[in-house]
């Protein structure tokens, strides 16, 4: 969503200031729309996961739950990434719209009628979660085609701090109407706010010369040579595996929210939501802070002081489970996501060439939700055998060296972005 101006407006003045990629309308534009599809999609989360915790409080299937919507990212971010890269981007990204409508709409219908179960709403959240794999290469591939240049970290961190305001507002407004109607509305408002991003895209002009620069490859072909590139690139390596340092031992707090806030903490509908909200709160101040950290400290060092900070206060709500100290902890651990997630995500899009991008960034992806779905397992079992609190020491204490080896790597980064 952040790419070069496609003729929208005139560049930013201050071109490294947090807010300045919204003066481009078409990135405007386009931002509105995730942040109110985000906030529909958010209000399903939180919903989906109450429902989960009313069906059973096994931490297993809260696990699951999670790793159901995340699996898919993993197994098809690639084939996505090839598709994104043969074919059309805007076109590709509305029919992905389309289908994520036609799954939430169907889980409005099952809860409305009361036939919605543990089972269903897996393989329903899977089923959401392959419309997320498909369309998330294409989407963050497009980022270059409407900001560019110095413009296209802060527009990086502005999409970033937009999922996490809403994530801020969809859980409060969410669960308190959970409380007042019933989860299917949660669905069903989702369902309708795919129809903003469609339109918003539908009204967007790809600029020709991004369209061109893509290559018609073969299925295989374009296969082959997107593994080529990532397995020849040492750079991208680089990030992988600094992302792996962080978000295998760092999901474990994001994962078992749900189990502490309901059964650590006994919170009702509202202040669960509150909980789920504190994080995005969090991370959109990290957002907002995001620049002048890196400008501080570089955002090699930025990444890891957020990986020291998350450890540290995973350990802290670890000791004191009480809603005040849970829930401040949690808006310090979404600082640090947005920072290490921003950070790796513009240093990729600076490696990539545009014609690779979408396949880049789906490896991207893989890595990055691969990591959450092994986390999401691991800690889910660790806390059914051993229990929340234990399963959060151990995270906090495998961060530690986990951040000594990720300083050891250094992050990459190029000034501009390849075209």
């Amino acid at each position: 969503m952040n790419a070069p101006a496609d003729g929208a407006g005139p560049p930013p003045a201050r071109p490294h200031s947090a807010f300045a990629p919204l003066a481009n309308r078409a990135f405007l534009a386009l931002w509105i729309a995730n942040l109110l599809s985000n906030t529909g999609g958010w209000m399903q989360t939180t919903g989906a996961a109450w429902e989960m915790t009313s069906l059973t409080a096994e931490p297993i299937f809260v696990a699951l739950l999670a790793a159901s919507g995340t699996l898919p990212m993993f197994l098809f971010c690639f084939l996505a990434g090839i598709l994104a890269d043969r074919f059309d981007r805007r076109r590709y990204i509305i029919a992905c719209q389309v289908w994520m409508m036609a799954v939430a709409a169907t889980l409005a219908v099952l809860a409305f009628l009361g036939r919605l179960d543990h089972w269903s709403l897996l393989a329903l959240s899977f089923c959401m979660g392959l419309g997320n794999a498909m369309n998330a290469p294409a989407w963050h591939a497009i980022v270059p085609e409407i900001v560019s240049g110095p413009m296209l970290r802060p527009a990086i961190a502005l999409n970033s701090a937009g999922f996490n305001l809403a994530r801020t507002v969809g859980p409060v407004v969410g669960q308190i109407l959970l409380g007042l109607v019933g989860v299917f509305l949660l669905f069903a408002i989702n369902a309708l706010t795919y129809v903003g991003v469609i339109l918003a895209m539908t009204g967007w002009r790809r600029p020709a010369e991004a369209h061109a620069a893509q290559r018609r490859e073969g299925f295989a072909e374009a296969a082959r040579s997107g593994i080529a590139f990532v397995r020849a690139n040492g750079d991208l390596k680089a990030i992988f595996a600094r992302g792996l340092c962080f978000f295998l031992p760092g999901i474990a707090i994001a994962t078992l929210l749900p189990v502490i806030g309901r059964f650590e903490l006994g919170l009702d509908e509202f202040a669960f939501g509150i909980l789920y909200a504190v994080f995005g709160a969090g991370a959109v101040s990290g957002a907002i802070l995001m620049s002048t950290a890196n400008r501080l400290l570089g955002p090699d060092r930025a990444n890891i002081w957020a990986m020291g900070i998350h450890a540290a206060v995973t350990l802290i709500a670890a000791l004191d489970l009480t809603p005040t100290v849970v829930g401040a902890c949690v808006a310090v651990t979404g600082a640090c996501w947005i920072t290490v997630i921003a950070n790796n995500g513009a240093a990729v899009q600076m490696i990539l060439p545009n014609y690779m991008r979408a396949r880049g960034m789906a490896v991207h992806q893989m890595v990055f939700f691969g990591a959450m779905v092994a986390g999401a397992l691991l800690w889910g079992k660790i806390a059914t055998l051993l229990g929340s609190q234990a399963a959060l020491i151990i995270s906090a204490g495998l961060l530690v060296p986990a951040t000594v080896l990720a300083a050891s790597i250094r992050l990459p980064g190029s000034s501009l972005p390849r075209a």
